[in-house]
């Protein structure tokens, strides 16, 4: 470490610093004759003065001192292992399990204390251990590469250890993303690349929704290695009743076959099936030769009714949403030859109804005094009069046939059902409606999904919202040209699973059937294994208004009857809770909310699927982890010349240490030491002065 003086200004100046610090000793002890002071007190305190005036006068010139840092940073080492399932399934197993980490161990003492190593594991995620159970459900080499490369940038990072079968299911190709890495790679290439006999269920092809007294399809794909001549039964069982069997016969020692299976749909719930390939003489892992699903049968779909005033392509563009929906089924009709009851239906989408040309008085009229839910969007043709008799929640005055081009702004504190990512992104995105030029008056129970954005200038005027009173709910979108923003979700994500979100999302919000609810709970009915369990969870008083400062609780019931109790937390008008993760299986849940004026209950179930794909492909990929290798300037191992690697990376002239050169400044004028000297040197002066009797 090396140290400078330098200043802001010419070294030429601080000859002045010091005529400065001399002028003020001579001015104030000039005047002292002998008998003040003896002539040694008057040199010392002469000699106080000047540098304490000196050093005063040369801060003013902004003084720092340069540190000049060297550090010398050893060559980082990175041992990976491969911590998930397939790592013990193959011939090697043993080895894996039981001597590797020992192995590993060794070879970091190799390594001794000339390299900075450093252990990660990696499957379903990257962690910074050497803790191995081999219990990952997926294999993400590429997530370790990516976060490797994003943490280690710009340092000093000699070579990464790489153990594992070369077998991933989750992310891209790893051998590009090494391709201009600056640090070797050496594989420890584990696990068998002979393919065994073996039968496995490959995928299962079904729908997780289906109706009660519907029959439904299981599609079945059997992958077969190494089994020519041989045969297997195929079987499906519901509650450990058999209700499908058939035998296959394999002709080819690699081959897929399709079993198509029809189940019947007898009670709602969520049912559970088990699918069984029983296994072949000689098969070398039966664990693949078993799954199960679990397919959701509910009571039937709900009817939509989408009701327009005259030929228009928002019509076209809402029923292709909602048909896409497995829990909805629509019927699309115009006001001059609607016949049906309005009981049949949970929900009319009515497109400029009222019109100008058509009040559909009947109707209007059925539907407010039967409570059914209404959409309504409003357009050129609308008859705004007649709409703000609806009691739809909005109240346009001031019309005069006028209208804007209208862009949605997203309500972030929308609490009604949660958007996705991919829908908010679409409402950035999307062209605008064209909205009827008014003012705009909403309800209290009113709550507002976009607000309109014209030109550049968001407003408080609603474009979407929702209005829930105690007979019904109602939505207003208030603008038609809705179906340009299907072609913009076309346009922006090659589908258009957000804009048939936002309706199967507004549909369902306004066709349930319990609108008098003042407890929600919302969660998913799916979740995979790895997945955190998430809940979320709406509160209102008696007047209908959203709280969140009461206690809300949940507990979750496994199938063994096992029960797992949590409490939700406030999230802004709303409750959030996250369960972390459970195993595979049917869970139940019931959620309570205490009011103060009594309990509220919600109950309801979810299921969590396994991840199996780590017992698919049991084939070690060393391709692979070679082509990785050989792209870095490293090389490929097997496990029993793991003691070869260390020697290979000592000799290594590229893998060094590297000394980094750091300067420093600090400020003169804050260094607390010198501080303390001025003070000190002007304070002897001032007790040596009035110690010996001078003013």
């Amino acid at each position: 470490m090396g140290l400078q003086l330098v200043t802001a200004y010419s070294y030429w100046l601080i000859p002045l610093c010091l005529a400065f610090g001399a002028g003020l000793a001579a001015v104030l002890y000039y005047r002292n004759t002998p008998g003040d002071f003896s002539r040694n007190l008057r040199w010392i305190l002469s000699l106080f003065r000047f540098l304490s005036g000196s050093i005063v006068a040369f801060l003013l010139l902004s003084p720092m001192i340069k540190t000049i840092v060297r550090t010398t940073e050893k060559p980082v080492v990175v041992i990976a292992v491969d911590n998930s399932g397939s790592m013990i399934l193959g011939k090697d197993s043993l080895f894996v399990m039981n001597e590797l980490s020992e192995k590993l161990d060794d070879l970091a003492g190799q390594l001794g204390d000339d390299f900075d190593l450093v252990r990660y594991t990696f499957g379903e995620q990257v962690i910074r251990n050497d803790s191995l159970d081999f219990s990952g459900k997926l294999t993400d080499i590429s997530a370790f590469i990516t976060q490797l490369n994003n943490r280690y940038y710009n340092r000093n990072l000699g070579a990464v250890i790489l153990a594992s079968d070369g077998i991933y299911n989750v992310g891209s190709d790893p051998s590009y993303l090494v391709r201009d890495v600056s640090y070797p790679v050496y594989t420890i290439n584990t696990g068998d690349t002979n393919q065994h006999r073996d039968l496995l269920i490959k995928r299962i092809n079904y729908n997780r929704l289906a109706y009660k007294g519907n029959r439904f399809p299981i599609e079945i794909l059997v992958q077969a290695y190494e089994s020519a001549g041989e045969s297997s039964l195929v079987k499906v069982y519901h509650k450990e009743v058999e209700i499908f069997s058939e035998e296959i016969r394999f002709i080819s020692d690699k081959q897929v076959v399709t079993i198509p299976v029809t189940a019947a749909a007898e009670e709602t719930g969520k049912l559970r099936f088990r699918i069984n390939i029983e296994p072949i003489d000689g098969e070398a892992n039966e664990s693949n030769n078993t799954r199960e699903i679990v397919i959701e049968v509910k009571e039937g779909r709900q009817k939509i009714a989408i009701v327009g005033n005259s030929p228009h392509p928002d019509l076209a563009a809402i029923e292709r949403a909602l048909g896409n929906s497995n829990n909805f089924e629509t019927e699309l009709f115009f006001a001059d030859n609607f016949t049906e009851n309005p009981a049949n239906f949970s929900l009319f989408i009515l497109h400029q109804l009222p019109s100008v040309t058509n009040q559909s008085s009947k109707l209007l009229g059925e539907l407010a005094r039967l409570n059914v839910p209404v959409l309504y969007i409003l357009g050129n043709q609308s008859d705004i009069s007649l709409f703000n008799a609806q009691r739809s929640g909005l109240s346009l005055s001031g019309f005069n046939n006028s209208f804007n081009e209208s862009l949605p702004v997203f309500n972030a504190d929308f609490p009604l059902f949660i958007s996705s990512e991919n829908l908010k992104q679409l409402l950035q995105i999307v062209p605008p409606l064209n909205t009827p030029f008014a003012k705009y008056s909403i309800g209290n129970a009113a709550y507002i999904y976009a607000n309109q954005a014209i030109g550049a200038s968001a407003t408080s005027m609603p474009l979407i919202f929702f209005n829930q009173n105690p007979d019904r709910r109602t939505g207003v979108i208030a603008g038609e040209g809705i179906w340009r923003w299907r072609l913009a979700d076309y346009s922006k994500n090659q589908n258009q699973l957000a804009f048939d979100e936002l309706f199967g999302k507004m549909a369902q919000y306004l066709a349930v059937k319990d609108v008098k609810s003042r407890f929600r709970v919302s969660a998913r009915d799916f979740y995979a294994e790895n997945e955190n369990i998430e809940f979320g969870a709406t509160l209102f008083n008696e007047s209908y208004e959203l709280i969140n400062d009461k206690l809300v609780t949940l507990v979750i019931i496994g199938e063994d009857g096992k029960k797992y109790e949590f409490e939700f937390t406030p999230a802004g008008e709303s409750y959030q809770l996250n369960a972390g993760n459970f195993k595979p299986g049917i869970f139940r849940f019931q959620a309570s909310a205490e009011t103060g004026t009594g309990t509220l209950m919600q109950q309801g179930s979810f299921v969590i699927t396994a991840l199996n794909l780590e017992d698919i492909n049991t084939v070690a990929n060393h391709k692979l982890l070679n082509t990785m290798a050989e792209l870095t300037g490293g090389s490929g191992f097997d496990p029993g010349r793991i003691p070869d690697i260390a020697n290979i990376i000592k000799s290594r002239k590229d893998i060094k240490p590297v000394t980094y050169v750091r300067k420093r400044y600090t400020d003169l004028i804050s260094f607390l030491p010198l501080l303390l000297l001025i003070i000190g040197l002007l304070g002897t002066e001032w007790f040596l002065r009035k110690y010996y009797g001078s003013y």
